[in-house]
């Protein structure tokens, strides 16, 4: 799976880190509410952990992220969501918006 691929995939989150809105969000929607929430964020009022995308982007920038990212897809009334590994998805397209080559980072993965 490409990183544009991944982007456009949607999730089966339809809120966010406190942003709610109707309808499933893609990777690519998810990675822009975390941009401009997770600056202004109190660690504290984290309570899904959502901030942990940063740990993982550091261990992928760094290479200390030694498996591949694992995208698990579930099938819903004929469409594909992404069901876990939303965060670790974030970190990676996080990574490659920093302007990490795909090369440096972990292989993407699907699993279903």
């Amino acid at each position: 799976m490409s990183a544009q691929e991944l982007a456009q995939k949607p999730t089966l989150f339809e809120s966010f880190m406190g942003h709610v809105d109707r309808g499933q969000k893609t990777f690519a929607q998810l990675l822009d509410i975390y941009s401009e929430r997770s600056r202004t964020m109190d660690p504290a009022e984290d309570r899904g952990d959502d901030l942990r995308v940063e740990r993982f982007v550091r261990d992928m920038a760094t290479a200390r992220w030694r498996s591949d990212v694992v995208i698990r897809i579930g099938v819903f009334d004929g469409g594909e969501l992404a069901i876990d590994g939303i965060h670790r998805g974030l970190a990676y397209l996080a990574c490659i918006r920093a302007g990490i080559a795909p090369e440096r980072l972990p292989a993407l993965q699907l699993a279903c």
